[in-house]
């Protein structure tokens, strides 16, 4: 985890960036809005809003921009657009294709995704321009990008020949070969259907390429495969887009980014980014951005894709636990190793946490130097807001876990006085409203329905008590279970008998004093085996034999409400 040439990972790009000796950093990152956009795009993002934070503490002036690519074409819809308007809209540029849910009025289907991702930016403490490429398109800066692309199409061939021949085989080589003969890197609108692409029957995307570039007249004539419409259309129509490969190093010389993220897809050695960067230093006269690659973020095992409906967004992911344990995740990681995020690990997550702001405020000891120079760094970087100068006063994830099922049985003040009473440790004077533990509470409790949605959907069932021993679900009857009584034993009543009077008798509660209190009364009183006094117990209050460990579980339930629980018995 730690880099022994320094405090953390980040700072060797850091200092890559500050070997170019610039006054100002442009940091950039693109998304296609096709869809939900998953919440792995935050990886990117987050990194490069970790690189702003740390540069401009010296006072630099960072840009940090955020492409939204919709101008590019709609090559499939995810599966929940509905089948009628895949078929209308398959080609045409996001930009230009109408939200596809009738209650909604934003501008268009890459509006509607694309606002739906950025909407989550302030609560995940990122701070970014948004550049929407259409928009972006209709500008003449970017048509002058265009113009010296179809000016030097010659030297772009020769470069894309180099870099994605030999990844061919003999038969793509020459296909490749053939289609560069009458290549020309850009792409039309087309004026009479808006298509910027077809799909033919194999299944194969035929782009609508300009098939020649009149150089005097400074357009390009077309022909659509989509509707056959012939035409002329002139750089500066706002009609014609660069290739992808040619868009990302137009735009990294448009912009002079210094620094660009990429997926490992893109980042192998010859790659997309390689291209980019050779076109980018030929053609447009830029050296390029510094390469940061990073791996796949992915959900569970399973690999998120926004175009074929894959996605666990951050608008999900913020229902349900705090945006600094996501940027914590990303920004603990070094970004060649892939990260599984697994929503039900979101408890030692959170542990993981609160040891690094333990050691960043000095209140538990780090194991090494390394580790607390690590957590010094990286703390910082994982604030939403301001670092405050004392440290946070945290209810613990565990606690709000139960408090959280107990809200059928305890009012919410009974509920938030339980929670300040395990902070009474706290020498702060700062302490937690109301309204902040009613937030607290209602994601805690969307957190665990999350959980048992999952277990539901898991087939393995070795799998399903994997998740189901590391977190302690449980639903509380509103009334006592009459039939599970009747199946209890005269020593099991007589015990909860005996255990109604131990609370009646008793009004400091602590789990180890309950706990032990059961063994001796199973033991030494009942002589019946201290599982049997436990079961009746969970039966009184679960409706079941098993539960959370019962001498925690007892003390955290309100103790009136018990004892009326067990009144109930005889009756």
């Amino acid at each position: 985890m730690l880099n022994k040439l320094s405090v953390h990972w980040l700072e060797d790009t850091i200092h890559e960036i500050s070997k170019r000796n610039l006054t100002k950093i442009t940091l950039s990152t693109g998304k296609t809005p096709s869809g939900h956009i998953h919440i792995g795009i935050l990886r990117e993002i987050i990194l490069c809003d970790a690189i702003r934070r740390v540069i401009e503490k010296d006072g630099i002036k960072v840009s940090f921009y955020l492409f939204m690519d919709d101008f590019d074409a709609a090559k499939r819809f995810p599966a929940y657009i509905d089948s009628d308007y895949q078929k209308e809209y398959l080609g045409k540029p996001f930009a230009l294709i109408p939200c596809p849910f009738e209650d909604c009025q934003c501008e268009s289907y890459g509006y509607h995704f694309g606002n739906e991702l950025i909407s989550t930016f302030k609560q995940f403490g990122i701070k970014n321009e948004i550049i929407w490429s259409y928009e972006l398109y209709q500008t003449k800066e970017m048509q002058k990008q265009i113009k010296i692309a179809l000016d030097n199409t010659d030297e772009i061939k020769k470069i894309l020949r180099k870099y994605i021949l030999p990844t061919l085989d003999e038969d793509r080589q020459k296909q490749f070969t053939d289609m560069q003969k009458t290549w020309i890197p850009v792409m039309v609108l087309c004026e009479e259907c808006n298509r910027i692409q077809s799909r033919a029957e194999d299944g194969s995307i035929r782009p609508n390429r300009a098939i020649e570039y009149l150089e005097k007249e400074q357009a390009v004539e077309y022909e659509c495969p989509a509707c056959g419409y012939k035409g002329k259309a002139s750089i500066y129509s706002g009609k014609l887009k660069l290739n992808w490969r040619i868009d990302w190093p137009a735009k990294w010389a448009l912009f002079k980014t210094t620094c660009e993220p990429a997926g490992k897809d893109h980042s192998v050695k010859g790659g997309a980014y390689d291209t980019g960067l050779e076109i980018c230093q030929k053609v447009y006269k830029y050296e390029g951005p510094i390469k940061l690659p990073y791996e796949w973020l992915r959900l569970g095992d399973q690999d998120m894709k926004t175009s074929k409906g894959i996605v666990f967004t951050p608008k999900k992911y913020l229902i349900l636990a705090d945006p600094e344990i996501y940027r914590m995740l990303i920004l603990r990681t070094n970004p060649m190793k892939h990260i599984a995020l697994r929503i039900e690990e979101i408890p030692q997550y959170n542990d993981y946490f609160e040891k690094m702001e333990n050691i960043f405020y000095d209140v538990e000891k780090p194991e090494s130097k390394e580790e607390y120079d690590f957590y010094k760094y990286l703390y910082p970087l994982t604030k939403i807001e301001l670092i405050p100068e004392e440290k946070p006063i945290r209810i613990s994830l565990k606690f709000l876990t139960f408090l959280s099922q107990m809200q059928n049985i305890l009012t919410l003040d009974k509920l938030h006085e339980k929670a300040l009473s395990s902070l009474k440790d706290n020498m702060s004077n700062n302490t937690i409203s109301i309204e902040d533990f009613k937030i607290l509470l209602k994601r805690t409790e969307n957190w665990i329905n999350e959980i048992k949605n999952i277990i539901n959907e898991t087939p393995d069932p070795k799998i399903r008590k994997s998740i189901q021993n590391k977190i302690d679900i449980f639903t509380i009857l509103e009334t006592i279970d009459k039939d599970s009584i009747k199946k209890l034993s005269e020593n099991q009543i007589e015990g909860l008998k005996m255990f109604r009077k131990f609370l009646l008798e008793n009004d400091q509660l602590t789990a180890d004093l309950v706990q032990n209190r059961i063994f001796s009364m199973a033991k030494e009183t009942l002589k019946i085996a201290p599982k049997r006094m436990f079961e009746a117990l969970y039966l009184v209050i679960l409706g079941k034999k098993s539960g959370p460990r019962l001498g925690s579980f007892i003390v955290m339930l309100d103790k009136d409400w018990l004892i009326d629980r067990l009144n109930q018995i005889e009756n």
